[in-house]
C-alpha cells in the first residue's frame, strides 16, 4: 500500500500550489525576503536543449517530468539500501528555521548523491537536503552589484537512520551550503553569497578530458604516454598547459596541406616510444568539440602502425572541424595471483576452463579538508574481463582491501604501500585543481565562493619494476561518487540492524560542508568579547578576523596588542574593585548603548571575565550560561558542594555527586585545617579556590607540611576558626559564601579577604612558597581536597541550548612533577577505550547540567580512577593551552568559531570526527623553570617556530616565561604527531632530545610514558 500511494504523487506537489506561492506572481515585484512568486526563480533558466519533436512550449511540462522521474530514481536507491521510503510532508510546510539554520542542498543526481546525503544524515540530520530541480530554488532578484542570499522553498529532507521527507519550506529556508554536482541543469552561481562546493563552470572545466591531462601531465603525476593530434580543437582555459605538459606530445594539424604525412610520422615515433616502454597495444580516443559526448574508444597494436594511421587519416578527412585524437599507451593491469585448486577425485568429471586475463579499476574520492589540505578518503574497486574497457556501473563496487585479497596481495606492507601510493598520486591531483582554481577569477569557477570540495580520481593498477603502481585515468566526481555510495549502500543493508560501522567518502566532505557553512552564517555577526588575555590568546583575535565576525573588545589595558586586531577596542577598568561585577556591567552597558553597537553575542575567553560577561550577557537579553552557574564554576569547593547536593530522585542516573570529590575551604568561618582535617584524610591537595594552569596547588602528605604551606600562603591558622553568631556571613545566590567584614569585592562577585599573592588565574606571578610573603593582593581562599590517583584527562565540551551535548574531545595528561600539579605532557585523541571515553563525557557533561552551565564551550578536568571519573574542576570558557590548536587539526572544529556562534545564539551542527582522526599529537610542555637553558640556545622561539612552519613540530606560545620563575604557567608546548600514540611519543622523544629540552629533572620518557 505504501509503496503505491508514494507512486501516485501528483505532479502539482513538485510545482507547489501552496497558498503562499501566488500562481499570479511577478518576477517584476519587489521581493520580499521569504516570499517568493511562483515559476522560474530569478538567476535559472532551463535547459536549452529540445528533445526531438518537442518544441520550446513543452519545456516547463518536460522540466517537471524530469523531476518526477529524479524522485521516482530516489525511492529506487532508497529501496536498494535498504531504506524506508519518502514520506510526503509537503501539505505541512516546515516552520521551526531561521535565517541562520544550517542548510545543506544538494543538487545531483539522487545515486551520485547517496552517499554524501546519508553521511550527512548520520552527522547531521535534518540539516541536509536533496534538490531535484533548480525550480524549487528562491533567490532574491539579481543584484548588479553585490551578490544575494539563495533559498529553497522545497526540498528531500534526510534525517535520523536515512529516513527521507518530501518538505515546503515556510517561509523558504536560506541555503548555507550548496553542493552542485553536475546534470543538465543550468544554475548562475556567481550570482549567489552562499559557499558552493562546485559549480557549472567548474563541472564543464574538468569535464574537459585532454584539458585535465595536460594540466596534470605538468605536476609529473603517474600518466601513460599520449600523443595528442588536434584539428582546431579548443582546449580553451587548459590550452596554455599544452607545450608544458611532459608525457603527452600536442600536434596541431590545422592546415590540410602535408596533414596525412604529419599524422604518419608522428604515430610511427609515438608508436616505436611505447614500444620500447613495453606497450604492447594503443588506446585511441575520439574527442568531438563539444562537451557533453563520451569520447569513442578503440584499440589497435602498437606493433601495426600503418593500420593506426589510416584509421586516424580517416577519422580527419571525415569527422567535422574541431575533432581531436588521443592515443595512449594501453596499461595492463596487475595480474592476479593464480591459486590452483584441488584436483577432483577421478570420478568426477573435470572441466578445464582457462581463466580470463581480469583488469581493476579504481575510484578514489578525495576532498578538500581544512587548510585547504586534500585528503583521500575512500577507494572503491571495480573488477571485469581487460578485452574491454571498464566502466562505471558494470561491476559491483568493493573495497581495496578485498580486490587485493582476491589478487594474491595477503601481505600487509604491500597493501599498506599500494594504498600509500594510491593515496600520494589522488591527493596530488585534487591539489593540482585547488591551486588551478586559486588563479581563477570568480566569473571563471562560476561564483565569489566556488570552489571544488571534493573530487573522483579514475585509475588502474600496473606494475612498474616489479612494484604495483597507479595509473590515472582521469577525474570524475559524480561517478566515482555514485561508486562508493552503491559500494556503502550494499554494506549498510547487510548490516541493518547490527552495530556494523561503514566508512563513507564523504565523511571529510561533510565537515568540510559544516565548518564553510558555519563560517557563512557567521559572517558579519558582532560579537562583545570582554577580557583580552595573554599572548595566548593572540590566536581569537586573528580567528575572528578570517571569518569575518565583528569582535568590540572591552579590556582594561588601554595600550593591550590586541586593540589593532579587533573591529573596536573600548577601554574599560573592570579591575577597579571599588565596583562590584554588577556595577561594572552596568557601566560597560551604558557604552555599549553609547556607541550604538548593534550585537548578536557577549562572551569571554578569559577566565578572570566569565562572570562579568555572564551579567552582562543577561542585561543585553543575549544567549548564555546563566551567572549563578558561572559562579560557582569558578569556585571550586562550591562546584562539588553543588554537585554533592543533587540527590533529587530524578533521571538521569546515577546522580552528579557520583563524579564529586571531597574538598573543603578555608575561607574565614569555615573552621580551618583541623576541620578540614575531621572529614579529609592525608594526602591532600592544597589550592586556591579559583585559578587556572594549576598554579599554586600542591600535594601535601602530613599535617605539618599543610600547615607550613597555608602559613607561607599568608593565610592566618586563627582567621579561618568558626566565627561568632553576631558576625555577618552567608550564602549568596550563587551558592558563594561571603563575609563582610575585612574583605572586599573583587571580580568573581563575591566578597574576598585580602591574602598574598598565590595563584592567579592569569598564572603570572612571582610568589615563592619557600619563603613568606608580605605582599597583598585580592585573591579566594585556599581549599583542600581529596588526592585523587588514576589518570588525568580534559574534557572539552560543546553544549548546546538546552544542555544537549553538542561534541566533546577527551585528551589525556602526564604524571606531574610532585608535589606541583603543572601539566608536563599530553596527548589526542585519548588512549582510553571508547567506553572509557564515554565514562568521562557522561561525566563532564553531567556535571556542568548540575550547574545550570549552558550553553557554551567549557573546559572539564577529571580524573579516571578504578571506580570510575571524577571531576577535578570545571573551567566555564573554552580551554586554553594548545587544546584549541590540536582539536581544530585533529577534528576539524575550531572552538573559536563555536563559542562565538553559541554566544550569538546559534547552535552549530559538528561534524561526527574530524578528518584527521587517524592521527595523533603527543606534546610536552615548555617551563623556564626547567628549560631556561634550552629556550635560550638550543630551543630559542625563533628555533621552534622555524620548527613548526616546517612541519615538524606543532608549537604553541602560552603565557609563562622563558626563565626560571618559580609557580608559573609554562611558556610553550611543543608536539609531534604520529599515526599511534607510541609513533608521535617517539617522534617527540627525538625532536625534545635535539632540542635539549629532555633532561634528568624533566625526565619526558617518564612522563609520556603512559601515551604509547
Amino acid at each position: 500500500m505504501r509503496r503505491r500511494r508514494l507512486a501516485m504523487l501528483s505532479l502539482d506537489q513538485f510545482i507547489l500550489d501552496h497558498p503562499m506561492y501566488s500562481k499570479d506572481g511577478e518576477l517584476s515585484e519587489v521581493w520580499v525576503p521569504g516570499v517568493a512568486p511562483d515559476g522560474p526563480p530569478w538567476g535559472m533558466r532551463p535547459s536549452t536543449e529540445m528533445p526531438p519533436g518537442k518544441n520550446k512550449g513543452d519545456n516547463d511540462i518536460r522540466k517537471y517530468e524530469n523531476v518526477k522521474e529524479c524522485y521516482e530514481d530516489l525511492q529506487k536507491v532508497l529501496i536498494n539500501a535498504g531504506l524506508p521510503e519518502t514520506q510526503d510532508r509537503s501539505k505541512q510546510p516546515r516552520t521551526d528555521h531561521n535565517m541562520d539554520t544550517t542548510t545543506i542542498c544538494v543538487l545531483g543526481a539522487p545515486s551520485s548523491a547517496m552517499s554524501i546525503l546519508l553521511e550527512g544524515a548520520r552527522q547531521c540530520p535534518g540539516k541536509i537536503l536533496l534538490c531535484l530541480s533548480t525550480s524549487w530554488f528562491c533567490p532574491a532578484p539579481p543584484s548588479p552589484t553585490t551578490t544575494v542570499p539563495l533559498f529553497i522553498k522545497q526540498a528531500v529532507t534526510f534525517d535520523f537512520g536515512g529516513r527521507t521527507y518530501l518538505d515546503t519550506f515556510s517561509p523558504p529556508r536560506r541555503v548555507t551550503y550548496l553542493s552542485w554536482l553536475g546534470g543538465p541543469q543550468f544554475l548562475m552561481g556567481e550570482q549567489f553569497e552562499c559557499p558552493m562546493g562546485g559549480s557549472p563552470k567548474l563541472s564543464h572545466l574538468l569535464a574537459n578530458t585532454l584539458g585535465v591531462r595536460l594540466l596534470l601531465d605538468t605536476k609529473q603525476l603517474p600518466l601513460t604516454p599520449a600523443l595528442l593530434l588536434s584539428n582546431s580543437y579548443q582546449l580553451g582555459f587548459w590550452g596554455k598547459y599544452a607545450m608544458k605538459a611532459k608525457t603527452t606530445r600536442v600536434i596541431e594539424l590545422c592546415q590540410k596541406e602535408g596533414r596525412e604525412e604529419t599524422i604518419r610520422q608522428e604515430i610511427s615515433a609515438f608508436l616505436t616510444s611505447l614500444k620500447m616502454k613495453g606497450h604492447q597495444k594503443v588506446v585511441l580516443k575520439t574527442f568531438w568539440p563539444y562537451p557533453g559526448r563520451s569520447p569513442a574508444i578503440s584499440f589497435y597494436s602498437s606493433q601495426d602502425a600503418p593500420q593506426v594511421s589510416d584509421v586516424v587519416v580517416g577519422l580527419f578527412s571525415e569527422l567535422p572541424q574541431g575533432q581531436a585524437v588521443l592515443l595512449e599507451g594501453f596499461v595492463t593491469t596487475v595480474p592476479p595471483r593464480r591459486i590452483t585448486p584441488s584436483s577432483p577425485p577421478a570420478c568426477i568429471p573435470r572441466c578445464s576452463v582457462r581463466p580470463p586475463e581480469l583488469t581493476i579499476r579504481l575510484c578514489a574520492v578525495v576532498c578538500r579538508s581544512r587548510g585547504d589540505q586534500p585528503i583521500l578518503s575512500k577507494v572503491v574497486c571495480m573488477v571485469g574481463r581487460a578485452e574491454k574497457p571498464l566502466c562505471h556501473r558494470f561491476a559491483l563496487p568493493q573495497s581495496l582491501d578485498t580486490t587485493l585479497d582476491s589478487w594474491g596481495v595477503l601481505d600487509e606492507t604491500q597493501k599498506r604501500n599500494v594504498w600509500v601510493q594510491i593515496k600520494e598520486a589522488s591527493e596530488k591531483v585534487m591539489k593540482a585543481v585547488m591551486e588551478e582554481e586559486k588563479n581563477m577569477n570568480p566569473k571563471e569557477r562560476g561564483g565569489n565562493k566556488v570552489q571544488t570540495d571534493v573530487l573522483g580520481v579514475d585509475m588502474l593498477l600496473t606494475c612498474v619494476d616489479y612494484m604495483v603502481s597507479p595509473v590515472i585515468l582521469g577525474v570524475s566526481t559524480d561517478l566515482c561518487l555514485e561508486s562508493c555510495g552503491i559500494h556503502e549502500c550494499v554494506l549498510g543493508s547487510l548490516a541493518a540492524g547490527r552495530s556494523t560501522t561503514v566508512d563513507s567518502a564523504s565523511s571529510p566532505l561533510i565537515e568540510t560542508m559544516l565548518r564553510r557553512s558555519m563560517t557563512y552564517v557567521m559572517e558579519g555577526k558582532e560579537v562583545l568579547v570582554i577580557g583580552a588575555g595573554g599572548i595566548s590568546k593572540k590566536f581569537i583575535w586573528q580567528a575572528a578576523q578570517s571569518y569575518g565576525i565583528k569582535i568590540h573588545l572591552v579590556e582594561s589595558n588601554p595600550g593591550h596588542f590586541a586593540s589593532s586586531l579587533v573591529t573596536s577596542f573600548i577601554h574599560y577598568d573592570y579591575e577597579d574593585f571599588s565596583c562590584d561585577n554588577e556595577e561594572h556591567a552596568q557601566n560597560i552597558l551604558s557604552i555599549v548603548r553609547e556607541k550604538g553597537l548593534h550585537l548578536s553575542g557577549c562572551m569571554a575567553f578569559w577566565d578572570e571575565c566569565t562572570i562579568l560577561a555572564a551579567i552582562l550577557c543577561g542585561m543585553l537579553g543575549l544567549p548564555g550560561p546563566p551567572p549563578n552557574a558561572v559562579k560557582l564554576a569558578k569556585r571550586k569547593t562550591q562546584t562539588q558542594l553543588c554537585l554533592l547536593n543533587t540527590t533529587a530522585p530524578n533521571p538521569p542516573f546515577p546522580y552528579a555527586g557520583a563524579f564529586a570529590v571531597p574538598c573543603f575551604s578555608l575561607g574565614p568561618g569555615t573552621g580551618g585545617v583541623e576541620a578540614a582535617e575531621s572529614v579529609l584524610s592525608y594526602p591532600l591537595v592544597l589550592k586556591p579556590e579559583s585559578g587556572a594552569g594549576a598554579v599554586g596547588v600542591r600535594l601535601v602528605q602530613d599535617p605539618d607540611e599543610c600547615r607550613r604551606l597555608v602559613q607561607k600562603m599568608g593565610v592566618e591558622l586563627e582567621a579561618s576558626k568558626l566565627i561568632s553568631n553576631d558576625e555577618s556571613s552567608g550564602i549568596d545566590a550563587g551558592g558563594v559564601y561571603h563575609k563582610e567584614e575585612g574583605c572586599k569585592p573583587r571580580i568573581g562577585g563575591s566578597c574576598e579577604p585580602i591574602v598574598p599573592e598565590v595563584g592567579l588565574s592569569n598564572g603570572v606571578s612571582n610568589a615563592d612558597l619557600t619563603e613568606p610573603i608580605n605582599a597583598t593582593v585580592q585573591i579566594p581562599p585556599p581549599l583542600l581536597a581529596e588526592y585523587i590517583t588514576g589518570s588525568e584527562h580534559d574534557v572539552d565540551l560543546v553544549l548546546g541550548f538546552n544542555g544537549r551535548l553538542l561534541a566533546a574531545y577527551v585528551s589525556d595528561n602526564g604524571p606531574t612533577l610532585l608535589p606541583g600539579f603543572t601539566e608536563t605532557a599530553a596527548a589526542l585523541p585519548s588512549r582510553l577505550s571508547l567506553e572509557r571515553r564515554c565514562q568521562l563525557v557522561q561525566a563532564a557533561s553531567r556535571s556542568c547540567r548540575a550547574l545550570g552551565l549552558y550553553p557554551g564551550v567549557f573546559n572539564v578536568e577529571l580524573k579516571m580512577t578504578d571506580s570510575g571519573p571524577r571531576l577535578l574542576e570545571i573551567n566555564p570558557r573554552m580551554g586554553g593551552f594548545y587544546l584549541r590548536d590540536w582539536i581544530r587539526h585533529i577534528y576539524g572544529t575550531d572552538l573559536v568559531l563555536v563559542a562565538l556562534a553559541l554566544s550569538c545564539g546559534l547552535e552549530p551542527a559538528l561534524p561526527e570526527k574530524g578528518a584527521q582522526e587517524s592521527a595523533v599529537l603527543v606534546g610536552i610542555m615548555c617551563t623556564g623553570e626547567s628549560h631556561e637553558k634550552a629556550l635560550g640556545s638550543t630551543a630559542n622561539p625563533q628555533r621552534l617556530s622555524e620548527l613548526h612552519n616546517a612541519g615538524y613540530i606543532r608549537f604553541n606560545r602560552l603565557e609563562g616565561c622563558p626563565v626560571h620563575v618559580p609557580d608559573q604557567e609554562p611558556y610553550g608546548n611543543v608536539a609531534c604527531q604520529g599515526e599511534s600514540q607510541k609513533e608521535a611519543r617517539e617522534r617527540l622523544l627525538g625532536m625534545c632530545s635535539a632540542l635539549g629540552l629532555d633532561s634528568q629533572g624533566y625526565p619526558l620518557r617518564y612522563l609520556t610514558g603512559e601515551f604509547q
